[in-house]
């Protein structure tokens, strides 16, 4: 990758990941239609009018867990009544280093949050700065277009989908609107208003307001693992078994 602008590292570059073999979880069961709470369209927005109101569900999936949507963007996955060790994951779509950590590391933190050892939120985000395209306007579009999905447990499916669908070299053209939508349809979402959603990037504006706030918090390079709040070092994130080892050293 090119050397990253100040204050942003694109994709996380240095770091070492080695693959290893990992058993998927299926975690999508069933979505519960419980609508947690609805917010205006004021932080939407983004090339395609107005956004509409986010009626966000919790989703349930396999082994008793939940998958929480946020209203920034992220996505909880955690049994009811895990609190601790909170594992915060921060990806930007366009980064090849967050796809080829996705393959190694979710099952394993599906895992984890199935089996109620963990909770982990997932935090989308744009690591890369305005003007670095084309990574930058996958990453948005991509971002964006997970943010058009209010339910849970179809949310972590399509970051699946996403992931799946990667541009194969980091300076080539993805993730074009037709095809966001298009990956959505097998998870049974062939809505209006999610086609509108997406063509239009109505969240981008929100997506690129979260990613500002996760820079300002510190999140400086994708992929970022954060537990309780303390980001693991590069001799962490060689595979699954040592990010599971140190994230059970702090439970």
């Amino acid at each position: 990758m090119p050397p990253p602008p100040p204050g942003r590292k694109g994709g996380g570059a240095g770091l070492v990941i080695g693959l290893v073999a990992a058993a998927l979880v299926v975690v999508v069961v069933a979505v519960v239609g419980v609508a947690l709470f609805t917010r205006g369209g004021d932080d939407g927005g983004g090339g395609g009018g107005a956004a509409p109101p986010e009626q966000l569900k919790v989703g349930e999936i396999s082994g008793g867990a939940q998958a929480r949507p946020g209203t920034d963007g992220s996505l909880t996955m955690v049994r009811p009544g895990v609190e601790r060790p909170v594992v915060e994951v921060y990806g930007d779509f366009a980064c090849p280093h967050c796809g080829t950590f996705d393959k190694m590391v979710d099952p394993m933190l599906k895992d984890l949050a199935v089996s109620g050892k963990a909770k982990v939120i997932y935090r989308p985000m744009v690591i890369w700065s305005k003007g670095m395209e084309p990574m930058h306007g996958n990453a948005l579009r991509a971002a964006s277009a997970l943010r058009c999905l209010s339910d849970g447990a179809r949310w972590l499916a399509y970051q699946d989908a996403l992931y799946a669908h990667q541009p194969k070299e980091q300076y080539t053209q993805g993730y074009d609107v037709k095809d966001l939508v298009s990956y959505a349809a097998p998870l049974g979402v062939r809505d209006d208003t999610f086609r509108k959603c997406v063509t239009g990037q109505q969240r981008a504006e929100a997506v690129l307001a979260a990613s500002r706030a996760y820079t300002s918090g510190g999140v400086n390079a994708t992929p970022t693992v954060r537990v309780n709040g303390v980001a693991l070092g590069s001799e962490s994130l060689g595979s699954a078994e040592t990010i599971r080892s140190a994230i059970e050293a702090r439970s």
